[in-house]
């Protein structure tokens, strides 16, 4: 083995929402690399839907992948869901020529302008696409990974066929077996023709970890929070993939979704009579769990698939 093989270290990060499978990506990728490897998650109480990152770090030098932190200036970025490109900057802290991969079917120029980095390597696969006619559920670790494995160096498909028999069952894994193998066929890369040059990762400043989250000198005291189950600063309805609309001519008032609504999110104002009634729905914080839409006995609420870049609706 090279002294330049056993000094190398490769971290990678994964921007997911909750149950898409990020932290199991992370997990694969060290039972997959034939050395040593750490995989670190990072979610707190956060529910189904909302933005999580998991990180890998792998290396042949067992003293090189002790750290047990955040990947800060990961060499590759994978992202398995795209709507989270409006939400963070995936690529902060990546060094120049780094690579991010990216979960869509957007074209390598829309994919770019969101990114605004031209000096990372720009990958896609449409892994949505590929798992739900495979295994039939929007589940897309398993074909980022086959995706990353085309891309990287460190990994084999055969390495990465083998972790997925030694972590699920025979079953499971014969179908993600497929999974892999497609959409390592199947993924696009464009490069910037940058070098990479780990030295000029650049880790955020301390209040600043989180991608593009105000430190608690920019935000006022008090400011976060304002009523239980709700946020002004954080725009927890870019968790869910749908916006609620309410239709003010079928309802009848009944009061049912307030009611049900975990977070507060169905709108009322109160009339000079002293009584309350409904007027919308409240889609910035809105997580799209379609409680409200279950127990309406009209049909007053419905789920519009919400598109990419486009502003949360009141």
């Amino acid at each position: 083995m090279s002294p330049e093989e056993t000094d190398r270290v490769i971290h990678i990060r994964f921007h997911a929402r909750g149950g898409q499978g990020g932290v199991t990506a992370a997990q694969l990728v060290v039972e997959a690399f034939n050395g040593m490897g750490r995989a670190q998650p990072k979610f707190g109480a956060e529910r189904m839907g909302s933005p999580t990152a998991a990180y890998a770090t792998v290396s042949k030098n067992p003293d090189l992948v002790q750290a047990q932190n955040e990947v800060y200036t990961p060499q590759f970025v994978a992202v398995l869901d795209q709507t989270l490109l409006v939400e963070m900057d995936v690529t902060a802290g990546m060094p120049p020529g780094g690579t991010v991969l990216v979960n869509t079917s957007m074209t390598f120029e829309n994919l770019k302008k969101m990114l605004k980095r031209k000096d990372v390597n720009v990958a896609k696969v449409d892994a949505t696409k590929i798992a739900m006619e495979v295994i039939k559920r929007p589940i897309t670790n398993t074909a980022i990974l086959g995706a990353l494995v085309k891309i990287s160096d460190f990994i084999t498909l055969e390495e990465l066929e083998a972790a997925l028999f030694r972590t699920f069952t025979e079953k499971v894994a014969k179908v993600n077996v497929g999974v892999i193998k497609r959409a390592h066929d199947e993924v696009e890369i464009e490069k910037c023709g940058v070098e990479l040059d780990i030295s000029k990762g650049e880790k955020p400043a301390w209040s600043h970890v989180k991608p593009n989250l105000l430190g608690y000198e920019e935000l006022e005291i008090g400011a976060v929070w304002y009523r239980p189950g709700d946020s002004k600063k954080v725009q927890t309805g870019t968790w869910g993939i749908y916006h609620i609309r309410w239709d003010e001519e079928k309802c009848i008032n009944c009061h049912r979704c307030f009611l049900v609504c975990p977070d507060f999110s169905i709108t009322r104002k109160e009339e000079p009579d002293g009584t309350w009634k409904v007027i919308g729905v409240d889609n910035f914080h809105c997580k799209a769990c379609r409680c409200c839409i279950d127990v309406c006995p009209k049909g007053a609420l419905t789920a519009v698939e919400r598109k990419i870049g486009v502003r949360a609706e009141t």
